[in-house]
């Protein structure tokens, strides 16, 4: 079970025993404006025992920005998309939960932090997400009709590893998190995070530009969730029946032998 340590810094807590910290890893582009903010708020946190930041290639000052608010930066020499950042975040990280935070969020909380952390410090989930806020209340009673997408989300580092190469690649990993999360049996929760805001592609990177990511991320999205959720299920299911198939036809063979 969970239990609280008297530390002066960092608090701890103890899982079956075990000290258990978090890697907080921020993938960045060209966000020197708000990664400062990011970082400050992630290290009021007592369980955050590292914050890496992975600079995918930006062209503004983002790196030292991070430096200064006191991250260790990994810096990518091209931009390869956020689960190549997040994968190289991933392999420098020290501790075994991971805490995956967007770059260009603002309104984070020691208490959101909490919310997506202590569900999977403490064993209830291998992989709890945090959806930004919805203005309306009917979006939130029916959430669950809606893919489950968001920036902000805690895992083990067990499940990432669990995830083929293949799947890791842009925004694709949102999808592939949590189709093999479910796969594995690991219990993946969510909630909504009041008060988390974010800059829109549009805001970032200009209206057209920002609209053509926007339609890049979309189709990024549905891809994936098209081959894991119905051509892997449709495969899976093949090859199941497949399977019986064949039994079926050698034990036929054997009675017949035995005939």
């Amino acid at each position: 079970g969970l239990s609280r340590i008297s530390h002066r810094t960092p608090l701890m807590y103890t899982l079956n025993g075990k000290k258990t910290l978090v890697s907080a890893i921020i993938p960045a582009f060209n966000v020197e404006e708000t990664i400062g903010e990011v970082i400050h708020s992630a290290s009021r946190h007592p369980l955050i025992g590292e914050i890496l930041v992975v600079d995918d290639g930006s062209s503004d000052r983002t790196a030292e920005r991070a430096r200064e608010a006191g991250a260790r930066v990994i810096s990518l020499s091209e931009n390869c998309g956020k689960a190549e950042a997040l994968e190289a975040g991933v392999r420098e990280a020290l501790h075994d939960v991971l805490l995956f935070l967007d770059a260009d969020i603002s309104g984070l909380t020691r208490e959101s932090i909490h919310h997506l952390v202590m569900p999977v410090v403490s064993g209830r989930h291998e992989h709890y997400v945090g959806l930004r806020g919805r203005k309306f209340f009917l979006l939130n009673r029916f959430l669950h009709l809606v893919p489950i997408l968001g920036g902000e989300r805690a895992l083990t580092r067990n499940l990432w590893e669990q995830v083929p190469h293949d799947y890791k690649k842009g925004f694709q990993i949102e999808i592939a998190l949590n189709y093999f999360s479910k796969k594995t049996k690991g219990n993946m929760g969510f909630e909504v995070i009041h008060g988390l805001t974010h800059r829109t592609k549009e805001k970032k990177f200009g209206l057209l530009e920002g609209f053509l990511r926007r339609i890049g991320m979309s189709g990024e999205v549905l891809l994936i969730a098209t081959k894991l959720y119905v051509l892997e299920e449709v495969k899976q299911k093949f090859a199941t029946l497949s399977k019986s198939l064949r039994l079926r036809w050698e034990n036929s063979l054997v009675r017949s032998k035995d005939l």
